[in-house]
């Protein structure tokens, strides 16, 4: 008989959200291997504590309380059952517990408005410009990485600002409240700070970091750099410039930062070390993974191959640029898949990296390939 529990965080989800089980076993039945199973329902799982096919989705669970947690973006919509199994075993731990993956509704993508730049190394001209960020006054600033710059503009294109002279290969920037702008001068392994009226302020991580290929300033202040090479998330104080404790639970090859603008973080990983898959993992103002996006799901249903940038809106949806596919994806921030959009006409991408998005809701992205900045809007 059963004596252990296992409860679901919901009886329905849609497909994408996370669902968590909390799970309970009396100490005499805890072992490194036990674990939860999801299966398809009716017919799957071990209905009769024995072996009938392999499970879709599992996780060990070796406490003797605890919680779970799986992603439903490479679950068809459908009926579930989640068993909590022994030793690696099929014996029951508690009964199980069925839920339902709702499928998830269309939305219409974001529709082309606009674009400016063209290749060269003039005023307002790109080569392969990667990251991007909208400041508080609306301007993009955008890292002209290979012309060896930064450069800001109106969101008509219209030229304000150029940062030049002591950067090699720039992949990343972002602007704080006060106008103090933050530079990921990859190629010299180092972020630069300059200030709001463009003067030379500081570097970060100069000697310490490794091919740095994002950066974002979180609500307290402190400046995130995606630090690829070392695997990690190197996280500095930006009043005094000393380092502060890293971000590097499931961190692997991470890529884009944003704010999520509760303390926490959105980081693109091309590969999380916990699981081999991609996917852009939601961190706490302290550094603990607690959600992701795109995880296991195919590329027919916001999939992703190496994403290199994330930007957030206020409505809850997260922009993932996917360079391998040419496209961005769009999500919900609690997991389901909603659209891709830079696929074909005028809008067409190719190998887009950096995204923003500012105040009103439009999308701006890097269209690295083509050597310009691509606007979007969503539909009224």
């Amino acid at each position: 008989m059963a004596t252990g529990t296992l409860v679901s965080s919901a009886p329905s989800v849609e497909q994408g959200e996370l669902i968590t089980f909390t799970y309970t076993t009396p100490q005499s039945s805890v072992t490194p291997k036990n674990w939860v199973g999801l299966y398809s329902d009716p017919g799957g799982g071990p209905v009769d504590q024995s072996y009938v096919g392999p499970s879709t989705l599992w996780e060990y669970t070796p406490l003797a309380t605890g919680t779970v947690s799986f992603s439903t973006g490479s679950l068809g919509p459908g009926n579930y059952v989640a068993f909590y199994l022994a030793n690696d075993g099929y014996a029951w731990l508690a009964e199980p517990v069925r839920f339902v993956v709702r499928p998830t509704p269309q939305t219409p993508p974001p529709v082309y408005q606009g674009a400016f730049g063209r290749s060269g190394r003039g005023p307002s001209q790109f080569s392969s410009p990667a990251g991007l960020t909208v400041d508080a006054r609306g301007q993009i600033w955008v890292a002209d990485t290979g012309n060896d710059r930064v450069q800001a503009f109106t969101r008509d294109g219209r030229l304000v600002r150029v940062l030049a002279g002591r950067f090699k290969a720039p992949q990343a920037v972002a602007v704080d409240h006060a106008g103090n702008v933050y530079v990921a001068d990859t190629g010299n392994n180092r972020v630069v700070q300059y200030s709001w009226w463009g003067g030379f302020a500081r570097e970060y991580g100069a000697g310490k970091l490794d091919n740095p290929r994002g950066v974002a300033i979180d609500t307290a202040g402190r400046l995130l750099v995606s630090d690829t090479g070392h695997q990690r998330v190197a996280r500095f104080d930006t009043h005094t410039g000393k380092a502060l404790t890293d971000i590097t639970e499931k961190v692997s090859s991470p890529q884009g930062i944003v704010s999520d603008g509760a303390g926490g973080a959105w980081i693109v990983q091309n590969g999380r070390a916990a699981s081999g898959s991609v996917a852009v993992v939601h961190y706490s103002g302290d550094g603990k993974a607690i959600g992701s996006i795109g995880g296991g799901q195919h590329s027919e249903f916001g999939g992703l191959s190496n994403p290199a940038g994330v930007a957030l809106n206020t409505q809850g949806d997260a922009y993932v640029t996917v360079p391998d596919y040419g496209w961005v994806a769009q999500f919900r921030t609690t997991g389901p898949y909603r659209a891709e959009f830079g696929t074909d006409g005028p809008g067409a991408l190719s190998f887009p990296l950096g995204v923003a998005v500012d105040a009103q809701g439009r999308i701006f992205v890097a269209d690295t390939g083509n050597d310009r900045i691509v606007h979007f809007g969503v539909r009224a």
